[in-house]
């Protein structure tokens, strides 16, 4: 038995437990800690971009170069790859490649759905062309999820935003660390909200409990 639990331990979640009272704050004990979202991407989507204007001075996480151009060139492959089987076969085959086409569209499209900006000046925060009131941001959660692939598997880390109610909202989820710290970090700053940083612990039982799960 003691082989089998060395085995067994080399698996183990060996994190500190989160101390929830650490963050001083009634609300963080009555949260869900658990991921917002399944799955996620292993490479960065979005990154938070400050803009200003005579009006208004907003932050918006956008879409990465490098998350665009990954759905640019899936679409690119189908539409491409549509064309010249036709031309060569003449027949349906090429309908195939209509499917990375469809893919590359509509995660681009996806992930556009995603972008989010903050105006602290006039207290909103626009999503998928909703606007929303911004009063009611509470805090900054940073959780992460291991993702099991076929072939690979990755952490991913979710950026939400903790309402006063408790709800929860997704804003990022990616494969980044330093990326989705650094843009919590500089959203704390521009909306004057605290981040509640869990990614570096193991979650204690209670805030796992799925019954306590409050999210939008």
């Amino acid at each position: 038995m003691g082989l089998i639990d060395s085995v067994f331990g080399l698996f183990k979640d060996r994190r500190e437990v989160l101390d929830l009272s650490s963050f001083n704050d009634p609300l963080a004990l009555s949260i869900d800690w658990k991921p917002l979202v399944g799955g996620g991407s292993n490479f960065c989507t979005h990154r938070l971009r400050k803009t200003s204007s005579f009006t208004e001075d907003l932050a918006c996480f956008k879409v990465t170069f490098v998350a665009f151009l990954f759905c640019i060139v899936f679409a690119i492959v189908g539409f491409v790859g549509f064309f010249v089987a036709l031309l060569l076969s003449g027949d349906e085959s090429g309908w195939f490649f209509l499917i990375f086409l469809a893919v590359g569209a509509g995660m681009l499209w996806w992930m556009k759905r995603k972008e989010i900006s903050f105006c602290r000046s006039s207290a909103y925060y626009l999503r998928a062309g909703v606007r929303h009131d911004a009063s009611s941001l509470h805090a900054i959660q940073l959780v992460r999820e291991y993702v099991s692939g076929n072939k690979h598997s990755y952490y991913s880390y979710e950026l939400n935003l903790i309402m006063s109610d408790g709800t929860r909202l997704n804003v990022t989820d990616h494969g980044s660390l330093r990326a989705i710290r650094e843009d919590a970090h500089d959203l704390s700053a521009y909306l004057g909200i605290p981040v509640w940083d869990a990614i570096d612990y193991r979650l204690p039982e209670p805030a796992a409990d799925p019954k306590a799960k409050k999210s939008e």
